[in-house]
């Protein structure tokens, strides 16, 4: 009998046999969450690459909108700079023209006899009126706001030669500028001075028909 000295227990194989099953579980267990923590607390691929999609898409827009931005400063700019210089040129033309015009306004409104001293009949004004280079000109750009249009006058350095007194330098716009009201009372003594030589040609030839 010495045979069956060892004791087969079936019952102890099977409690061995769960006792091993359940420790494999437990380690399955174990190795399940400890890959879970790791992924759980590993990085985020996926949401990193789509924020720094989103931070190089957000940069472009940014580049463009200033590259836009200072494009239309510039244009502004030079809107505005093209602007002040029509204002100045409209500026200086309006002074230059508003000076001649209060001098004008001024020798034609103020002419009573009281206000005026050495008044002289005017002897020879075919003599002046002859030195005299009448022009037609165009203003330049700067100092007209229509400078398509032709005008009819004269130099003022050559002006200011036969009647100085006629002429005058404004400050305002540094030019040199005449007076040509005083020219109505040279055309009228002219106009008397031509009207008595024809009156006095006239009455020869009657003489000399007789």
């Amino acid at each position: 009998m010495t045979r069956f000295a060892g004791k087969f227990d079936p019952i102890q194989l099977r409690s061995g046999g769960v006792g091993t099953n359940a420790g494999a579980a437990a380690d399955a267990v174990s190795v399940g969450d400890t890959f879970g923590s790791i992924r759980a607390t590993s990085p985020k691929y996926d949401q990193i690459a789509a924020d720094a999609m989103q931070t190089r898409s957000q940069e472009k827009q940014a580049a463009m909108q200033a590259e836009a931005a200072v494009t239309s400063a510039a244009v502004q700019a030079k809107a505005s700079v093209k602007a002040a210089e029509k204002s100045a040129s409209a500026s200086k033309t309006g002074s230059m023209f508003g000076a001649i015009g209060s001098i004008a306004g001024a020798a034609i409104g103020l002419s009573d006899e009281s206000t005026k001293h050495t008044v002289d009949t005017i002897e020879d004004a075919l003599e002046t009126l002859r030195n005299l280079r009448p022009v037609t000109f165009f203003y330049k750009e700067e100092y007209s706001a229509s400078p398509e249009r032709m005008h009819h006058g004269f130099i003022a350095q050559e002006f200011q030669k036969e009647m100085p007194d006629a002429t005058y330098y404004d400050e305002n716009i540094g030019k040199l500028c005449i007076d040509t009201t005083d020219l109505i009372g040279l055309l009228v003594r002219a106009n008397q001075q031509l009207e008595t030589r024809l009156m006095r040609l006239e009455a020869k030839q009657a003489l000399a028909a007789v």
